[in-house]
């Protein structure tokens, strides 16, 4: 089953108020993220046990000089986030689960301070919040 993929960028690295540094934001953290800005340089770390939007399942880095572009970058965030990293994650392939995926990706700004990571995130489709980690769900 396919789900439109929400993504949000990632930029700068300085926290804003309310939330963790997004570059100290690591697999299996859960977030509540679900009304975040378009641009980001913090998110919202919560427990896993309480309701949150999202739960970060995977990240990587991409390499080049030069940005290529949001839209590049959105296809490379779409391509692993549905990919082999999520079935490690989740269980099953993406095809097979009731789950969907939103990223992080770099701007233009970010990129040109170093930023290459993309990050996914695990939500449920339907748009509710999730209580507990959704790895190896099978779902």
């Amino acid at each position: 089953m396919g789900v439109a993929a929400i993504l949000f960028l990632l930029a700068g690295c300085s926290p804003q108020s309310g939330g963790d540094d997004v570059f100290s934001i690591v697999v299996g953290d859960c977030l509540d993220d679900a009304e975040v800005p378009d641009e980001v340089t913090s998110l919202p770390i919560v427990d896993c046990t309480d309701p949150h939007d999202s739960e970060v399942f995977a990240r990587t880095t991409v390499t080049g000089d030069t940005y290529p572009g949001a839209d590049v970058l959105e296809e490379q965030l779409v391509t692993f986030c549905r990919g082999d990293a999520f079935t490690e994650f989740v269980g099953i392939p993406f095809a097979d689960s009731q789950y969907g995926t939103r990223g992080y990706f770099p701007t233009a700004e970010s990129w040109a301070n170093g930023d290459r990571e993309l990050l996914c995130t695990l939500v449920d489709e339907t748009g509710e919040p999730v209580t507990g980690s959704l790895a190896d769900v099978e779902e």
